[in-house]
Formats: C-alpha cells, sequence, structure tokens
C-alpha cells in the first residue's frame, strides 16, 4: 500500500493533465538522507535484534527531511506518519500487529523481526497496525494511512502545479 500512494499520485496528477516534466523540477532538500532512510527501512525487517532500532532510525529520518521540506505540498502527512510510525516503533521495541485485524485482511503474521502481536501490554495500541487491507492482504497502521496519503499527495500537486 505505501509503494501504491505515490504511483496512484502520478497516475491521477496524468489523469488530471499534470506534467512530469513538473515532477522532474521537484527539489527534496535532504535527499541523500531520505535515500538512506528509506534504505534502513527496507533491511530493518531482516536485521535481527536491530531491527526495532534501525525502523526507529529510519522513520526519524524521513520526520527530518519531510520536516525540512514542508513547502512541497503533502510532506506534512509523511511527517506525521512517519512520527507516528517512529513512536509506537520506539515504545514496544517493534510494530505491534493486531492478529484479529490480519484474519480480516486474510493475512498472516509477518515472518520478521520488526513485528510483534499487539497485547494488553501494547503501548499505544492505537498506532499499531490494526486496519485491514484485504485487497493487499495486510494490516496498516493510522501512521502508514498518513504515510500513503503523502506519498499521494506529493507527486499529484506537484504535477498540477501552475
Amino acid at each position: 500500500m505505501l509503494a501504491s500512494g505515490p504511483v496512484l499520485g502520478i497516475v491521477a496528477g496524468l489523469a488530471l493533465r499534470g506534467s512530469l516534466t513538473r515532477l522532474a523540477d521537484l527539489r527534496i532538500r535532504w535527499w541523500p538522507f531520505l535515500a538512506l532512510a528509506v534504505g534502513l527501512r527496507l533491511v530493518a525487517g531482516g536485521a535481527g535484534d536491530l531491527a526495532a532500532a534501525l525502523y526507529v532510525l529510519a522513520f526519524a529520518g524521513i520526520v527530518a527531511v519531510a520536516a525540512a521540506n514542508t513547502v512541497v505540498p503533502g510532506m506534512f502527512l509523511i511527517v506525521g506518519g512517519a512520527a507516528l510510525n517512529l513512536t509506537v516503533v520506539a515504545a514496544n521495541g517493534g510494530m505491534p500487529v493486531d492478529t484479529v485485524a490480519l484474519a480480516a485482511a486474510g493475512a498472516r503474521m509477518p515472518g520478521d523481526a520488526l513485528h510483534v502481536p499487539l497485547t494488553d501490554a501494547t503501548a499505544l495500541a492505537m498506532l499499531a497496525d490494526r486496519i485491514p487491507v484485504a485487497l493487499f492482504r495486510s494490516v496498516y497502521s493510522v501512521g502508514d494511512v498518513l504515510l500513503t496519503a503523502g506519498g499521494f499527495w506529493v507527486p499529484f500537486a506537484w504535477m498540477r502545479r501552475r
């Protein structure tokens, strides 16, 4: 779902006569830090005992880069989503996942070191992966929804700029 936000933003931008050349003019401050943060996020799940720490570090980097670019429409959503995910993972040593929501989505618990089952002891449970999305056979958090919305809005709005 997270990757679908920017893709759908580009498709919607094109459908409403937006310009890919305008998207090429988008300048992201601190983009090397963003690339590093996204890379850390991609490897975090397979990092064993370091998974949660890498995830928190990755989302701290995403928050910093997005905050440095809030003049770009949609970046405030990315700041919020990344900050919520960072917070719940830091509080729980992993991203809590609601097993009832997993069943509703027809999904299984991720087999990585990053995700942990949601329990009565989970801190900030409302920020956990609790939103079942059967289309993707997965469960998402409020932070994920904000990240996806921001990922959609950034290219869509930039392509439609006049």
